[in-house]
């Protein structure tokens, strides 16, 4: 209708479409968004929300196209031959099986997820609002059952640096796998190259993304609870759709905590810096202590995330753990016992000394967008 707000607009800093819209309103999952237009059959909006949750759920994928890989390089390079990191990949293998017995085939269920969010769109276009609300359920399922399946790869690979190389690896391995995505997707948000209030919007904007993605909540709908406060936002997951699930189980389909069998995967059991000193922190959550704490922290100065994941076992139905972020509207308002918990200090001065981004990367080809 003309007159009204554009649900959608791209972003130059981003280098992509994003989403419109107030902090409350970026907290509602792009899935919810499309059963809300579809049953107010709205063919635009429906239509523009579903390419909208593949692109979300793309940029997640080339995420993980990179990690992964990535793992299985650091296994390699601490001295793991072929046939051992083969043996690994094979016993991870079978965990990954489909709830319909199939083999998981990543490429192939990409494809697939490109496929029903078409098909989705020309329900939509048809004003066939029956099919579409089925196809909507197919493509967001088709997707969760993807990315939990990718996650669940990683955490296996994470999981044998740990058995193989040692837990105190586990800072070497983040360094390495993820130093690249660091200066892709957050040396931007460095007081010296721009101002704060640019980073922070950019922030809020790219962990809307991404939590949406990883369709955190229970429901797996990517919905989640967003609060202000006159010196930061708080966003909580319940659970987070990656480390979450992983330390409390998976909801949908009914499998336990990846530190249960089958799986059997480690957490945290000695003290360090990525884990905020802590143990049963679920290994797959230390990369964002690293990502958003450690490293921001050494290069800026200040964490441009501050990040309180779940502790293993989290198995009390009445009182379930958030995985929380925080993000706070001045770094010097971040108060000092983040700085302790990492091991570090907080300055007297805020940004990086000579004010210059990294180059690009060549190691970050393939990632979608510009944060």
């Amino acid at each position: 209708m003309s007159g009204e707000p554009e649900l959608f607009e791209y972003s130059e800093s981003l280098g992509r479409v994003v989403r419109t819209g107030s902090w409350e309103d970026q907290s509602v999952g792009t899935y919810s968004k499309l059963l809300e237009c579809i049953s107010t059959e709205s063919i635009d909006d429906a239509s523009e929300y579903a390419r909208f949750f593949v692109q979300e759920a793309k940029v997640i994928h080339s995420l993980h196209t990179r990690l992964i890989p990535d793992l299985t390089d650091f296994l390699l390079q601490g001295g793991l031959s072929e046939e051992s990191v083969a043996s690994i990949e094979g016993r991870i293998e079978p965990l990954l099986v489909l709830p319909d017995g199939r083999p998981f085939d990543r490429d192939a269920m990409l494809a697939e997820v490109e496929e029903r969010g078409t098909a989705l769109v020309g329900a939509i276009e048809a004003s066939d609002w029956h099919r579409a609300e089925a196809l909507a359920a197919e493509l967001k399922e088709t997707w969760r059952r993807l990315k939990d399946r990718d996650g669940d790869h990683a955490y296996g690979l994470i999981d044998a640096v740990v058995v193989n190389l040692g837990e105190d690896k586990l800072g070497a391995m983040w360094d390495s796998v993820i130093r690249p995505l660091f200066d892709w997707r957050y040396a931007k948000f460095d007081v010296a190259v721009q101002p704060w209030e640019d980073s922070l919007d950019q922030l809020m904007m790219v962990a809307c993304e991404s939590m949406r993605a990883h369709l955190v909540g229970v429901d797996r709908t990517g919905d989640f609870e967003l609060r202000e406060y006159e010196d930061r936002y708080v966003l909580r997951f319940d659970p987070c759709g990656s480390g979450g699930r992983f330390v409390r189980g998976d909801t949908i389909e009914g499998t336990p905590s990846r530190m249960e069998p089958p799986y059997n995967w480690s957490v945290s059991k000695e003290p360090h810096t990525w884990n905020h000193g802590k143990v049963g922190i679920c290994h797959y959550c230390t990369h964002c202590i690293t990502l958003m704490e450690e490293m921001p922290i050494d290069r800026f100065g200040y964490p441009v995330r501050v990040v309180d994941p779940p502790i293993y076992p989290d198995n009390d139905p009445t009182s379930r753990q958030f995985c929380q972020w925080q993000m706070f509207k001045s770094p010097e308002a971040v108060p000092v016992e983040y700085y302790e918990r990492v091991g570090r200090s907080k300055p007297a001065s805020m940004g990086s000394a000579s004010g210059i981004a990294p180059p690009k990367n060549p190691a970050t080809d393939g990632f979608l967008g510009n944060g």
